[in-house]
């Protein structure tokens, strides 16, 4: 149906949207987020929908391309209208559940989740930025990675976003380094932390080894081997999972990613022949 003015007041039912949101089908839901899409474009109609925010948030579960992308849209052009506080009540709970869009098949939806986390954080108030800076760092490797993402948009999104977050948790180094587009120095930066962050990164990883760009797949295993180097527990077991998920990769079609991945693997080989005494001295003599 085309918009015109009277149809989209006709839309403009927040109760009865209300109820249709909550109804599991996608091709109901595909129609409902459709509509509320014409409605948060216009700035009189987006204040009567803000109410149903948190409806919305709820649809992104679904993890459709689609759905996702009428859902970002909404989100950000109701904040742009009616006023980023009107967001507040839900910023912790929509930044959390914009982390795995990060890594979406769509680039669209990329895009359009991490410029929405950008605007979440400049709506949290001081009584939410405890539980805030913990999702923010949970979000700083992803940001990382997708600034080498293929899709130039993405890219600088995900490079306007990182420099949003570092303001956020006030870490002036990694702010300047993502100024400046130092990929390597943001690597070392996130990996000068406690043991147990690097351990954390280092399994989050992991699911980029297998990311359909090469890029992001390069940036992955490049960043294992960093992290290897600075972290403390270096535990057989350990370096036989980081060895295995690797080992394909020594196959990989693009031949910096076969190269940067044998490297490590072979490091890995080698720390695990070690003796147990042997591999702790190395640990210690390793920078940090």
């Amino acid at each position: 149906m085309h918009p015109t003015e009277e149809n989209l007041q006709e839309l403009c039912k927040p109760a009865v949207l209300q109820k249709l949101l909550k109804i599991e089908s996608l091709p109901l839901l595909w129609l409902v987020l459709r509509g509320l899409v014409l409605l948060s474009e216009r700035p009189e109609t987006a204040k009567g929908i803000r109410d149903l925010l948190p409806d919305v948030l709820g649809t992104l579960w679904f993890a459709k391309m689609s759905l996702a992308l009428m859902a970002t849209k909404i989100f950000r052009n109701v904040m742009t209208h009616v006023g980023k506080r009107e967001a507040r009540p839900i910023v912790v709970e929509l930044a959390e559940k914009l982390l795995p869009l990060f890594s979406h098949v769509s680039s669209e939806v990329q895009e359009g989740s991490i410029l929405l986390f950008k605007d979440v954080m400049e709506a949290v108030v001081w009584w939410q930025k405890r539980h805030m800076k913990k999702i923010v760092r949970r979000g700083l490797l992803p940001l990382l990675f997708q600034m080498s993402n293929e899709t130039p948009s993405v890219a600088e999104a995900s490079r306007e976003a990182l420099i949003c977050c570092a303001k956020f948790l006030k870490w002036k180094e990694l702010k300047r380094q993502a100024k400046r587009k130092g990929k390597m120095e943001i690597k070392e930066c996130l990996l000068r932390q406690d043991r147990d962050t690097v351990n954390e990164y280092l399994w989050l990883s992991l699911p980029y080894l297998k990311d359909s760009q090469a890029s992001l797949r390069y940036e992955a295993v490049e960043f294992i081997g960093l992290a290897l180097q600075h972290s403390g527990d270096q535990s057989w077991g350990k370096l036989n999972v980081i060895c295995s998920a690797l080992q394909p990769l020594r196959d990989d079609a693009h031949p910096a990613v076969r190269s940067v991945a044998t490297g490590v693997v072979q490091r890995c080989k080698r720390q695990q022949a070690e003796p147990p005494q042997r591999r702790l001295i190395g640990m210690c003599c390793w920078p940090c």
